[in-house]
Formats: structure tokens, sequence, C-alpha cells
């Protein structure tokens, strides 16, 4: 493999360098921003695959790169590690002894396991609860699924942006939350911002209430307007962005690095999942929108679910806290802060929220 650093004075200029020298099939490896003699400086390390005939065609030089591509290979050996572990789980599951729980441990890991956890999960369950009569599963699920409630004393960045395929309820729970802060804090300074360019009904939704609620709106277009809101940040207390979904084979980060927009310090990314997405869909939007600052998951649409196993299977695979619940079509009162009482409730029972702040 061929690995190389490139320097320049912004990102684009040093993605062109790449693009002429390594052609379109180059992976990026790190990127690193600085200043160097008061003068911006991008240095980008990348890498490129030989091919088998150790001969690369030259490669005409493009003004603007493309998204970025997978490392050559990436996809198959994905595939094959993925097979590998089902046969793996496969093999390892008759042999967990479930005679080694209490009844009370073993009706619970049944019951989660028709809820659709993955096999891995029901495995690092078991092997905590073996031979430990007295351990509840509650106290280990707390282990496999973090939550971090929003509020703002949880969650104090100035920038939120909200990240998730489309039609998962981004836009709607990026409202809910604004609508819910407007209400505890009426004189806090709340700006949304929209960055998705490539559906026209979230932008109208979003200016739509963004003027029925008074909140400033921001139309985020182009880098210019990025730098503008960084610069203009200190004036807003709390800013709400709305970022796209992407088409298929493209990555957020990849995205973010075309556009250049500087997606960092005082900010925070919110993935937005709902439980019905099959676990590969989950698995792979993780990989698509795995980004620095990606800091929680909102889970949403679940009074449309019928089975939460993978709100406890995404928690376990990325360690992600979850920071909020979505639900219903109310954007005033169909939101709420997540914590572990209202997670058990839902996934043991069911009972969404509401239903149980109203119990």
């Amino acid at each position: 493999m061929q690995v190389k650093t490139f320097r320049g004075p912004n990102t684009r200029t040093v993605l062109n360098l790449i693009r002429a020298e390594l052609g379109p099939d180059a992976v990026i490896l790190s990127t690193h921003t600085s200043t160097e003699n008061g003068k911006p400086c991008c240095e980008i390390m990348a890498a490129l695959e030989p091919s088998s005939n150790g001969n690369r065609a030259p490669v005409a030089v493009q003004p603007e790169p493309e998204s970025a591509t997978p490392y050559p290979g990436w996809k198959q050996m994905h595939q094959e590690w993925s097979c590998l572990k089902d046969h793996l789980f496969s093999v390892l599951k008759p042999q967990a002894d479930y005679n080694l729980l209490s009844p009370r441990q073993r009706q619970a890991l049944e019951y989660l396991e028709r809820e659709e956890i993955l096999p891995e999960v029901a495995m690092h369950l078991w092997r905590a609860l073996k031979n430990a009569p007295d351990r509840s599963i509650l106290e280990e699920l707390r282990t496999v699924v973090a939550v971090k409630p929003w509020t703002t004393r949880n969650w104090p960045e100035r920038i939120h942006a909200f990240i998730g395929p489309n039609g998962s309820g981004k836009t709607s729970s990026l409202l809910r939350l604004a609508l819910n802060l407007r209400r505890e804090q009426p004189g806090r300074r709340i700006v949304l911002a929209n960055a998705d360019q490539h559906h026209g009904k979230g932008r109208m939704l979003l200016q739509h209430y963004a003027e029925l609620g008074e909140f400033p709106f921001i139309d985020l277009r182009n880098p210019e307007d990025w730098q503008k809101l960084i610069r203009e940040s200190p004036a807003h207390e709390t800013v709400f962005v709305d970022l796209p979904g992407l088409p298929a084979g493209e990555h957020l980060d990849a995205w973010l690095m075309h556009k250049e927009i500087p997606l960092q310090g005082n900010c925070a990314a919110h993935l937005v999942l709902s439980p019905h997405y099959s676990s590969t869909s989950l698995r792979n939007f993780i990989r698509k929108f795995q980004i620095p600052c990606l800091a929680s998951l909102i889970w949403t649409k679940l009074d449309e679910s019928d089975v939460f196993g993978s709100l406890i299977n995404i928690g376990y695979s990325t360690r992600l806290p979850v920071s909020a619940f979505s639900y219903g079509t109310s954007l005033s009162t169909g939101l709420a802060a997540a914590d572990h009482q209202n997670l058990w409730k839902l996934i043991f029972t069911h009972r969404l929220p509401s239903q149980t702040a109203n119990a």
C-alpha cells in the first residue's frame, strides 16, 4: 500500500492534490487542521492499494473530489467477517447452559431473545449472570446500554447536529427538542439551521416551524454559511443543525470534508434511528454516520415498533448513550429525555415514556 501525507492551505486544495497524484481510489486515513505562522494549514494522510499488475493508469486531474470510496476489498471482508461471526455464535449459543441462571434471570434473557437481541449480546449477558443467582439482569444491562438524558446540564455544547438516514425522524426530533428547550427556558437564544440540501421537504418543514415558533432560521448552503455560523455562534446559546441523510454509498465524514464543514469543537452530534430498521441496516448506518463528534443516540417512532432489542444491540456495539426518546405525532409532547427506568419499561413492557409518566 502506498501511503503519503499531503499539505495545503485548505481541505479542498489538499483533496485536489490527492486526486491528482493517487487518483479516485485513494482512501483518506486521517485529517488534521492547524495554524502555522498565523495561516491555516490542512494535512491529510491518504493511501492507495496497488493494482494486481503493479501498474496504475494515469488519472486526469479533477477539480472537485467525489465521495470517498471504501478501502478496496472492505465490503467483501466485512461480509465474510459477519458470516464468520454468525457461524461462530451459532456454535457457541447451544453451549450456553441456561440452567446456570436463576429462573428469573433465565426468563428475562429468553424474553430479550424474543425482542431480537443479537446472539453476542445474549452471550455477554449469560456470561455475566451465570453462577450469580442474586445478580439482576437490569444491573448488567446498565453496563451494556448507557443513557445521558437530554438536558442543558448534560449537553452544554453550543451546536447540536442531528444526523441519520432519511425518514428516521431527524427533523421532527430536532423540532421537539427545540420546543421543549423553549418551554423550559423561554429566554434562551435558540437557532434552527438546515444543512440538508438533498430534500426540500425537510427544509420547508424546519423553516415553517421556525417561523411559527419565532426561532431564527439559517440555511447552510456552502462553506461560507458555515463559517459565518461559527463566527456568530457566541451570539446564540444553542444551535440545532439538521444534516442530510445522504444517498447510498456516501459517508458523512467524507461529505463534511468535501463541503469543508468544521463540525468540531463545541459541537455534539446525535444519531437518530428507529427500531424498525434491521440489524444489518443499523450497522450500516453506524458506519455511514460515524464522525468524531458523534455523542448520543435518539430513538424515534417508538409507538410504531413491535420489538425493541435493537436499542440494546446498538448500545452494546457503539457504547453511545441514549439521550432521548421520540414517539407519536405531536411535536409538543412526543419527546422524553432518556433514563434507565423509561428504557426498561419500554423494552420489557412496551410502555412508552408518556404512558409511564401517566401511570
